[in-house]
């Protein structure tokens, strides 16, 4: 079942209650429907993605998609209840759309935010160079404060075992990018993260309470305005990234500002980190931690430049920074 055509063209036309305007923004994700309005936005999941559904999470049936759909918001509003306000059913109704409690019964889900401005997302910030050391500092801490608040479950692998799985899950992301870094670079990659994986296998399989919710974090779904952090979509795609190592949160935040301004806003944003949570980071594992975080965004990046070409700039600034990791 995909989402009902008619329910995204009500959305599209402003002809809901609580439209502010008669044409609301209209922007298509890989598995949305957003629409922007003055100071709200309303999100549509969509489950007619083959590739997302064959190799992160089938949102094909309405039973998947509107579990997806409850655990994401769920997730976010945690995170940033700010921005996630309230998660509503939807029903076509003799033409007319019918909000009510997000149940079984609904045709469809919305989720309702309010409007932020995207000016301030960490990506814009650090391509214009706009932060500061404090700020990187207020970044880590605010990161640390909010995760806590985040859904608890009992990790079903160590933290070795979770590890291996995103060292493979790596081959098949960097494959995708064979175009921009060669299959012989990217072995090079991978070979020396499996080989940090394997070299401390005994000191993973024994660790306890480093296992933690990871978020689907980057420079593209922060915003940080008016000194106030607002992570956002940050619910990851696939279910097996939802949990691992917890300190993956803050060095994915930390490695895009690490390549934006340098070392020292890289020290300012885990020094931050560390005082809000009280952890100790485990310093001895930056390089590989960081090289796992870069194979993840720069690969991002060289996608996101197939549709938008100005991305590829900020894809060779990061690759430039993983080649001399």
């Amino acid at each position: 079942m995909i989402t009902n055509e008619k329910i995204i063209e009500k959305f599209k036309n402003g002809n809901f209650a609580g439209a502010e305007t008669s044409a609301p923004q209209h922007i298509t994700t890989t598995i949305s429907h957003v629409f922007v309005d003055k100071t709200k936005v309303w999100k549509v999941y969509k489950g007619d993605n083959f590739f997302f559904n064959e190799n992160f999470n089938d949102l094909s049936k309405k039973e998947s998609r509107f579990s997806f759909t409850r655990k994401d918001f769920i997730w976010n509003h945690r995170l940033s209840p700010e921005v996630y306000l309230e998660l509503k059913g939807i029903t076509l109704r003799d033409d007319k759309l019918i909000f009510g409690d997000a149940n079984d019964s609904a045709d469809d889900l919305v989720i309702v935010m309010n409007k932020i401005d995207m000016n301030n997302g960490l990506f814009n910030l650090l391509n214009e160079n706009k932060l500061s050391l404090s700020d990187c500092f207020q970044i880590g801490k605010q990161l640390g404060e909010r995760s806590k608040g985040l859904p608890q479950e009992e990790p079903v692998r160590d933290l070795y075992e979770d590890f291996v799985q995103r060292s493979n899950d790596l081959v098949s992301w960097l494959a995708g990018v064979e175009k921009y870094i060669s299959k012989d670079e990217a072995q090079t990659y991978l070979n020396t993260f499996s080989q940090f994986v394997e070299l401390n296998k005994i000191k993973f399989e024994k660790s306890t309470g480093l296992i933690g919710p990871c978020l689907d974090i980057h420079a593209d779904n922060v915003v940080f305005t008016n000194g106030n952090l607002l992570p956002i979509d940050t619910y990851a795609p696939k279910e097996a990234w939802l949990y691992g190592y917890k300190f993956l949160n803050i060095y994915r935040v930390a490695t895009d500002i690490y390549a934006f301004l340098g070392e020292e806003y890289f020290e300012q944003t885990l020094k931050g980190y560390e005082e809000s949570t009280g952890d100790k980071l485990p310093r001895e594992f930056d390089r590989s931690l960081v090289l796992y975080c870069e194979l993840i965004t720069c690969p991002y990046q060289y996608m996101l430049s197939e549709k938008d070409p100005s991305r590829l700039k900020v894809a060779e600034k990061y690759h430039i920074f993983l080649k001399r990791l």
